[in-house]
């Protein structure tokens, strides 16, 4: 299908996306591994053996993961977003337009916050609206939706959310808090971390599937070849 309007290539921040995705996950495993290092310190701060000023100097490598992670994050959330701008934006384009337009490509991360239905809403519309095989004009709308759309809501938001309302909020991270809550959260069951961090990694493996089989119907749809 062809256009007189040019169309945006999306293969280029496809890509760029998934590689950020697929480190933040890495670096939140790091992060795990060498937080569980420094345990003895923080047990050591908390029974009043350490400064504050020496305790964040030893954990000083797990703060500087934290913010890399974070860092990270960010980038893959604005790479995320410029993709699935540019796929609404071809839709657009050639007139396949829904609900969800560029717009929401952006807001639709803020509302409501935490639970992300807006996008995965607007996952489903751009995985119909990118059908190669529908002609111009054609009903795109009746079509099936990737279960991978599903997939990804569940292990990306409403599974966290869930981890986060039973943990009581102690998943939210350790940067903006204490040393007190610090060397709290390094001393604590391990168990609700690791379950998060693995949470973490499978929806980022979901979340890779995801753009990757959306990426390649919708350069199939915008005649993209796979070299551009």
């Amino acid at each position: 299908m062809t256009s007189s309007v040019p169309l945006k290539r999306v293969g280029g921040v496809t890509t760029a996306a998934i590689v950020l995705v697929a480190v933040s996950a890495l670096v939140a495993v790091l992060t795990v591994l060498v937080g569980q290092s420094f345990s003895d310190e923080a047990e050591t701060y908390l029974a009043d053996g350490m400064s504050n000023t020496d305790f964040v100097e030893e954990v000083a490598p797990y703060l500087l993961l934290t913010l890399l992670q974070g860092a990270v994050s960010i980038a893959a959330a604005v790479l995320v977003i410029i993709w699935m701008f540019r796929i609404a934006k071809n839709h657009r384009t050639l007139r396949r337009v829904g609900t969800w337009g560029p717009g929401w490509a952006i807001g639709g991360w803020f509302l409501p916050p935490l639970l992300y239905i807006i996008p995965t809403l607007m996952f489903r519309e751009l995985w119909k609206a990118s059908d190669p095989d529908v002609p111009v004009g054609g009903d795109w709308k009746s079509g099936r939706t990737s279960p991978l759309v599903w997939v990804w809501f569940v292990l990306y938001s409403l599974v966290p959310v869930i981890l986060l309302f039973a943990q009581g909020g102690d998943t939210l991270g350790s940067l903006g808090g204490s040393e007190d809550q610090l060397a709290e959260q390094l001393t604590g069951s391990q168990t609700s971390v690791v379950i998060a961090t693995a949470v973490t990694i499978a929806g980022a493996v979901a979340f890779v599937a995801l753009a990757r089989a959306l990426t390649s119907r919708h350069r199939r749809l915008i005649g993209e070849s796979p070299g551009r």
